[in-house]
């Protein structure tokens, strides 16, 4: 039976993967359901064509009687991986919203004339209105950053597929 290289199944999935944060580059506050449904399909399948296989290398090099450790050891590291990894975006997009905020509301003065035809100035609740939609615009601002960096890392991965090791039958770490 011939086998498809993992490799190559990696590669794809970092390829899709890459090809998916770089359409949520270009969402905006209007995105269609029909956008995040085919960002997260391709992003799904992404991810799918890079775990599997590279779950499928680690424990076939293997001996079978490490695969026990081996198993946890992949899960450990893949859950403190994916933890820091959510943690570093996750304060990212908290600083990057908070600089947007900030750089979007230098242009929120009583003698911009569009601003004070559009929203009551002058109320409690028109500022508050005022505040909600600066500060959900600078949010939306912050998600696209994320998903550049999340792009970034990504593409910095694919040079990583060179260290794993085709498998060939009797290739195990005893």
């Amino acid at each position: 039976a011939r086998r498809v290289d993992a490799r190559l199944m990696i590669l794809t999935g970092l390829g899709l993967t890459a090809v998916s944060l770089w359409e949520m580059i270009g969402f905006n506050l209007d995105v269609s359901t029909w956008t995040l449904v085919h960002t997260g399909v391709l992003q799904g399948a992404g991810l799918g064509l890079i775990f599997v296989p590279l779950s499928t290398i680690a424990f076939t090099t293997l001996a079978p009687h490490y695969r026990t450790e081996g198993a946890a050891m992949f899960s450990l590291m893949r859950n403190m991986g994916s933890s820091i990894g959510v943690s570093v975006m996750v304060t990212l997009l908290g600083q990057q919203t908070q600089m947007n905020h900030m750089l979007l509301s230098e242009h929120v003065t009583p003698f911009n004339p569009a601003l004070t035809s559009a929203v009551a100035t002058d109320t409690v609740t028109g500022l508050a209105m005022l505040n909600n939609e600066v500060t959900r615009q600078a949010a939306a601002i912050a998600y696209l950053h994320d998903y550049q960096i999340m792009m970034i890392i990504t593409l910095l991965s694919v040079p990583l597929i060179a260290m794993l090791r085709p498998f060939r039958p009797g290739n195990t770490i005893s």
